[in-house]
């Protein structure tokens, strides 16, 4: 039987119901041949759905979800997917009044039938007008069954189902049980796409208005301990989109120092490497570095001219003050705003760097631009972690006399500060691919 785990969806207005909905489809480039996975999800209803990379995700407009299922495993479409007219046969197990409707995947009823049938095997004729995915909905008075089908073109066909009587003597074949892979869409909504292929991941953030083939370009961002991160590109640039974790040691946070590097992990109070690894703080937020650890002398080199690679993995560095600057602009700040200092409004671009969950502020991000980031808090210069779940702090390249710029994120605020502060202080690091 054709085994049906599509989403019918409800009908949210007469527009909605007129609306197209839209076909994601993805394909690899760089250090990945294919795309293995992906987990989609809408950055607003947080509702997501996980798929092989070779499948489609449809971008249906909805406001609820209904699943239908075929209780008896006694119902099959054949062809399926079909040109026009295919036909539904389900065992009735007794004589009723059956009802059979026809739904395009937005929710919108485009044809129905009801008939009085004999027990056994009985046929339907389906035809449709349009190609595209549709549910088929089989009633009975004691089950509902659920039927995805796909047309892939037509030839002067119209929305019609008929009963044809009994299918005498037919048998249920053994059918490829498929699946349509589907997401709650309106227009507006930022959907994230968590891509993977191998050991890389990439993420792609977009609000799309059609539908769309991505080329999902993956790129090793892998530390000396082989943890590879995943990363996200941002209108010219490449980032990593996950606070960098590499920890060649670990102090607790009451030692600290302008000129040597230290490593922290927050709340973590011993200089044991295995265990503040397991920590919950480290997994989720990653490391602490103060300037010179983020410096790193002894990693300075890089494939980029003019870049410093610092602490990060190879064909990464450590962003500047002027590319943090590029970042936020491409996110719709100001370049009057971007070069000022404190706090930077316009654009919300801290609102669209900022995650969707862990802040607990009145002011929770959006994730538009998929840089994720996430309140880690940082390691005060006299001892102690400060700001959990309030601040995302991270440091630039560009020294300012004896103390050095960052970039801070808050969660009472939709903008991004931009600060100068001791390099004793602990932050956390994003690396920035280096250009080409």
């Amino acid at each position: 039987m054709l085994k049906s785990v599509t989403l019918c969806l409800m009908m949210l207005s007469s527009l909605l119901l007129c609306s197209q909905n839209l076909q994601m489809t993805f394909t690899a480039s760089g250090a990945a041949n294919k795309v293995d996975s992906i987990k989609a999800t809408n950055l607003r209803t947080n509702e997501h759905v996980s798929m092989p990379g070779l499948d489609t995700l449809i971008l249906a407009l909805n406001t609820g979800i209904e699943t239908y299922r075929d209780p008896t495993g006694q119902g099959i479409v054949f062809p399926n997917p079909f040109q026009g007219r295919t036909t539904l046969v389900a065992n009735i197990p007794e004589a009723e009044t059956v009802t059979v409707e026809l739904y395009t995947i937005a929710g919108k009823m485009i044809a129905r039938m009801q008939a009085y049938v004999q027990p056994g095997s009985n046929a339907f004729t389906l035809s449709v007008s349009h190609a595209g995915v549709y549910m088929i909905s089989l009633k009975t008075g004691k089950a509902t069954t659920g039927f995805k089908v796909i047309c892939t073109e037509t030839s002067g066909e119209v929305n019609q189902i008929s009963h044809i009587g009994k299918a005498q003597g037919f048998l249920f074949p053994e059918l490829k049980a498929t699946t349509i892979y589907s997401l709650g869409y309106m227009p507006g909504d930022v959907i994230l796409y968590r891509c993977r292929g191998g050991i890389h991941a990439t993420i792609i953030a977009d609000s799309p208005t059609a539908s769309t083939m991505y080329t999902v370009e993956f790129a090793s961002c892998a530390d000396p301990d082989g943890k590879n991160y995943p990363i996200v590109k941002i209108g010219t640039q490449t980032w990593m989109a996950e606070n960098l974790a590499w920890l060649p040691s670990v102090s607790k946070s009451a030692n600290g120092s302008d000129s040597l590097s230290y490593y922290y992990v927050y709340n973590f109070e011993d200089s044991i490497v295995s265990a503040a690894k397991n920590t919950a703080h480290y997994r989720m937020y990653g490391v602490l570095y103060n300037w010179n650890a983020a410096m790193n002398q002894q990693g300075r080199q890089s494939t980029a001219p003019g870049a410093n690679r610092a602490v990060c993995p190879q064909g990464w560095h450590l962003p500047d003050d002027g590319e943090w600057k590029t970042l936020e602009m491409s996110l719709g700040m100001s370049q009057q705003d971007a070069d000022t200092i404190y706090l930077r409004n316009s654009g919300e671009a801290g609102r669209k760097l900022m995650s969707t969950w862990n802040w607990i502020g009145y002011n929770p991000g959006s994730n538009a631009s998929g840089f994720t980031a996430l309140p880690a808090g940082y390691r005060n210069t006299h001892g102690g972690f400060r700001s959990l779940n309030d601040n995302a702090l991270f440091w630039t390249a560009t020294p300012y006399d004896t103390v050095s710029w960052y970039r801070s994120l808050d969660d009472a605020d939709s903008g991004v500060y931009r600060l100068r502060t001791l390099r004793s202080q602990g932050l956390s690091v994003r690396c920035v691919k280096d250009a080409r």
